[in-house]
């Protein structure tokens, strides 16, 4: 089974960042922003075989295209899902009600940003992985010009009114972080994509004006772009008992078996001769 039983107190009623995040996504400029980004996630996921794919955090209005058909949105609010059109799950990312090693695919849309501690939703993320199993988790560049409006914010109309910032709700972290969480757990870190552009707008004719611009900086600025997405590997490895490739050359000369007095014994197929002491003594042949 893909489900397990869901705690009574995971269900999640206040405002979460992941919720305003996916508000977001529904203005002109998210939804300009969330094509590209669903096409970057189509594209590295085109290699991923599987059952099962789940998608955890912020929703975007338009599916990323995947060759897994069973999927499942995990969302923390119920306003997230009153428009998917997947199986939806409500649930805290902390403890998610999915099956251990269960899910080929994970997408992260956002989910480090809603916490402090984003150590447990790693831990999370990786017991419903299988192994060989994807994951892409997609973030905001800390260091970007898009974060830039959020440190505005914070000082001239202070943390109260964050809320209506969109993207810029929740704690960001940067991309190489993430990366050694992931290899930190075993993961096999794949590619990292940027996008989004260098400079922040709310316009989507002027964010289609500056493709060129973007294709420039995907280049030489990419750890400018304004969003990430970290493609990775779950990698399991099975101890092998290691065992000697070659044997030692026999010490010992060769014998046969005789059989007296219903006994086996060994002979030895040397030739030998009497001492005049009594004692038997070897011919070796040179």
């Amino acid at each position: 089974m893909l489900f397990r039983s869901m705690r009574n107190d995971d269900l999640v009623h206040a405002r979460h960042p992941t919720e305003l995040i996916s508000r977001w996504y529904t203005t002109p400029m998210g939804t300009r922003l969330a094509k590209d980004l669903a096409a970057c996630l189509g594209r590295l996921a085109d290699d991923a075989f599987g059952y099962h794919a789940v998608m955890v955090g912020a929703v975007l209005p338009c599916e990323p295209r995947l060759r897994i058909r069973a999927r499942t949105q995990v969302a923390a609010t119920r306003e997230e899902l009153a428009e998917t059109p997947l199986m939806a799950v409500q649930a805290d990312f902390d403890y998610l009600p999915i099956e251990t090693e269960s899910a080929d695919l994970v997408i992260a849309l956002h989910v480090l940003e809603s916490t402090r501690e984003p150590h447990d939703i790693m831990r999370e993320l990786d017991r419903i992985i299988r192994p060989e199993g994807r994951v892409l988790i997609v973030g905001v560049n800390p260091v970007s010009l898009w974060n830039l409006k959020k440190i505005g914010q914070q000082t001239w109309q202070g943390k109260d009114k964050m809320a209506q910032s969109g993207y810029l709700a929740g704690q960001h972290r940067a991309a190489w972080r993430v990366v050694d969480w992931l290899r930190l757990l075993g993961y096999d870190v794949q590619s990292v994509e940027h996008l989004g552009g260098l400079c922040p707008t709310t316009r989507p004719r002027f964010y289609d004006k500056m493709r060129s611009l973007r294709t420039i900086s995907s280049k030489w600025l990419w750890f400018m772009q304004g969003f990430y997405v970290i493609d990775a590997v779950r990698r399991v490895s099975t101890p092998t008992a290691i065992r000697p490739a070659f044997r030692l050359p026999r010490m010992m000369p060769n014998k046969t078996r005789a059989t007296v007095a219903n006994q086996t014994t060994y002979q030895s197929t040397r030739p030998h001769k009497r001492h005049p002491n009594g004692r038997s003594i070897h011919l070796s042949k040179k």
